[in-house]
């Protein structure tokens, strides 16, 4: 009876302080979560799982401190990227408290469902989209297939095969992981064994490896095989590539991993504990932290960084958007100027508005127009065709690659922005971007200062 009159106000208590947390999520990060998106789902999986717990340690704190850091830097840089973290290390702190201290694993399973998962994959990756097409091709022509490569795109037999980020990195590298995860779980509740820190890292790195083969292979396949994207077997292909080139080497590999390198968990009553009062106070402290970064972060016109007057443009109509976007148009260009708050941010890229829009990427690459390297793509939608390109450009540095704009923002504190050019035919978009890129016709200059 005792027991009983302890426990139900500990539930209770827990239940209020989870309460919280859902209602920070619904107020600040309902439309920022990917809800429905297979990493997301695949990982509610994942977490029961992987996750093992201690039951004789629930007075735990080291989340409550690196949930409190995230809290800091959500203060400081308020993007909700941070204030996920915040929330997540917060709930971990809570279900430290509640079933006992967990394992490290369900952290990276929640980690790995974050959007800016699917944004890293999405964007960082492009580089190695083009060598991975590289590679194919070559591989293509050693076995006898006629195939040529452009940018993202292998050509045969008057098909297209492009490399895009479904196919690559995203959707397979982030549910290889946590099919990882799902696998090292198992072994390890199996084997009453845990890989270190260290060992885990490099099974990610192993596991993104295989991820890259097997991506390698269902791109020769589907070339070999002439199996274009409405066919249902460009899907299947993929998930045998991923079952074969992935899954099979993981079950084979993980067991012995954690046989040859696993650590014997040990059990035991923590000598020092923390008063029952303290972990009461610091989990208020901590929800009321969160609650003040969302509400910072959800503040109107917070990263507003665009002039409320903007500069006219000679020839051209110009239109405040959302969310620091300007376009910059007339009968003959398109162009978006996306100022890019920090170098922290994500930016609005053009892979991700223009699929928003319905339209589809084809040919994409890298190329030098006007002595800068700019990216450049052809933009379909039904009958309708644009030529687009798009690069990153402070007023007076122009780059292609999102590590260099990021480095040279965080270095020298100077502000981005994405310029994205549309126009109907190729030689239009060449004459546009040569224009724009010479520095008395910069129009990131006109635009922030």
């Amino acid at each position: 009876m005792d027991q009983s009159k302890r426990l139900i106000p500990a539930i209770l208590g827990a239940g209020l302080i989870a309460g919280i947390y859902v209602l920070i999520v619904q107020y600040a990060l309902k439309d920022y979560i990917a809800w429905r998106s297979p990493g997301f789902l695949l990982g509610l999986i994942a977490i029961p799982v992987a996750l093992h717990r201690d039951p004789l340690q629930k007075k735990s704190l080291r989340f409550y401190y690196t949930a409190l850091i995230f809290c800091i830097l959500g203060w400081v840089l308020p993007v909700k990227t941070l204030l996920y973290a915040s929330v997540v290390l917060a709930l971990c702190f809570l279900i430290d408290n509640v079933l006992g201290k967990i394992n490290l694993l369900p952290v990276l399973a929640m980690a790995l469902m974050a959007p800016i998962c699917d944004y890293i994959t999405n964007i960082f990756t492009f580089p190695i989209r083009l060598q991975l097409t590289s590679w194919a091709g070559t591989l293509l022509q050693m076995i006898g297939v006629a195939a040529n490569v452009e940018g993202n795109t292998i050509f045969f037999g008057g098909n297209e095969f492009s490399v895009d980020a479904a196919c690559m990195g995203l959707n397979m590298l982030i549910t290889s992981m946590l099919c990882g995860i799902m696998i090292l779980g198992f072994y390890q509740k199996k084997m009453d064994l845990h890989l270190s820190f260290i060992k885990v890292s490099l099974l990610m790195g192993i596991i993104a490896l295989l991820n890259i083969i097997a991506n390698l292979f269902r791109m020769v396949l589907l070339v070999i095989l002439v199996i274009l994207p409405e066919d249902p077997m460009h899907g299947f292909t993929g998930i045998i590539c991923l079952a074969v080139y992935v899954i099979l080497p993981l079950v084979w590999l993980i067991p012995r991993m954690v046989t040859h390198s696993g650590k014997a968990k040990t059990t035991h009553v923590p000598a020092h504990t923390v008063n029952t009062l303290q972990v009461i106070m610091a989990h208020v402290c901590l929800a009321a932290c969160v609650g003040m970064v969302a509400w910072k972060t959800m503040l109107p016109g917070l990263n507003q960084v665009i002039p409320v007057n903007l500069p006219r443009v000679k020839g051209f109509k110009v239109t405040a958007m959302r969310d620091n976007v300007v376009k910059v148009e007339n009968d003959t260009a398109l162009i978006y100027v996306k100022t890019i708050p920090g170098f922290y941010y994500s930016d609005h890229h053009p892979t991700i508005c223009w699929r928003g829009s319905g339209f589809e990427f084809k040919h994409i690459r890298e190329e030098r127009i006007a002595g800068k390297t700019v990216s450049t793509s052809i933009l379909q939608k039904g009958t309708q065709q644009l030529y687009t390109a798009w690069w990153y450009d402070n007023g007076t540095r122009q780059t292609g690659s999102q590590l260099n704009w990021r480095w040279d923002a965080l270095r020298s504190g100077t502000r981005y922005a994405i310029v994205n050019v549309s126009t109907q035919d190729r030689k239009t978009l060449e004459k546009e971007v040569a224009r724009l890129l010479r520095p008395e016709e910069n129009i990131v200059t006109a635009l922030q200062h």
